[in-house]
């Protein structure tokens, strides 16, 4: 455990010191969102590859090409517009080069060329990349759309998502190690408990009464806060169930595909705590569900 909060603590000195850094201009953040969806999305192919799924390396362009998206595209929802265009040409891409190599396989004198072998493995890689390519590239994406959601607005979601996860994921697993004797859904997860789900959901609440409290107090974001003071406490008494809720939901979607896969854990790079998406595999949820209550309600 001594290892775990050692690792945690400086994982948050780092999104705090990223966090400040946004102070002065959003792009510092995108630094930091670039590297979170790059190694999420080197992990997840590396653990598609190890199952023998094949995956297109094609999908490593879509950090670079969503951040340009959003610094070029000031509008988040046209931005999103943009992205769902350039997952249309991905797709158009990999259904293309899937059908020319098949037809090159067809047509090739081989005797070791199996037709019916390649007629059930055609389209797989498309399959595959597009399941790498939305999760987790297109769920990452709405860490760049609340960096970019206005100066202060998006600056709260962010602060409110990494404390919504942080919080969730650390009374969930201190409510769990202390009471969790239930198991939730043992074949998906076997070390969620009920008590930690609880938890987790009070952690979740918590962190959004404390962030609007610091929001409400704090000179740089009260004058927002303020505007529209009860839309805002509504707001986030919903994010702080929703939130939880979508963050532990997310932890369960990638514990489900660790183990369909056969891995106990996405990489080693932080120590008691596994890969990047071992670590964000909530987080990418929380924040999707705070931009959209941010975009449609605030905005």
């Amino acid at each position: 455990m001594l290892k775990r909060t050692i690792t945690g603590f400086f994982i948050l000195l780092t999104v705090v010191g990223f966090l400040v850094l946004k102070q002065f201009n959003a792009v510092y953040f995108d630094i930091l969102a670039l590297v979170i969806m790059f190694a999420s999305l080197i992990e997840m192919v590396r653990v598609y590859n190890k199952a023998g799924k094949d995956v297109d390396y094609g999908v490593f362009l879509l950090p670079a090409t969503i951040c340009t998206i959003f610094n070029l595209e000031k509008d988040t929802f046209r931005a999103f517009g943009y992205v769902i265009l350039v997952a249309i040409i991905y797709v158009l891409y990999l259904l293309t080069s899937e059908i020319v190599s098949y037809g090159i396989k067809r047509n090739k004198e081989n005797a070791e060329t199996n037709p019916d072998v390649i007629n059930q493995t055609l389209f797989d890689k498309t399959k595959y990349s597009m399941i790498v390519f939305a999760y987790p590239g297109l769920v990452l994406t709405f860490i760049f759309a609340l960096n970019h959601l206005g100066d202060k607005l998006g600056y709260m979601g962010l602060i409110l998502g990494f404390a919504s996860s942080m919080m969730t994921d650390t009374f969930a697993y201190l409510v769990g190690r202390c009471f969790g004797k239930r198991k939730f859904i043992p074949e998906v997860s076997p070390n969620k408990t009920v008590a930690g789900l609880i938890g987790g959901f009070l952690g979740g609440v918590i962190s959004a009464a404390v962030c609007l409290l610091i929001f409400v107090k704090v000179p740089y974001f009260s004058s927002v806060v303020l505007e529209k003071e009860t839309l805002f406490i509504l707001i986030f008494s919903m994010i702080g169930i929703l939130g939880s809720l979508a963050d532990q939901l997310g932890d369960l979607v990638a514990s489900a595909v660790k183990r369909k896969i056969g891995v106990k854990d996405y990489a080693n790079i932080f120590p008691g705590h596994g890969g990047f998406m071992d670590r964000v595999d909530g987080l990418m949820f929380t924040m999707a569900v705070i931009y959209i209550f941010f975009a449609l309600f605030l905005v």
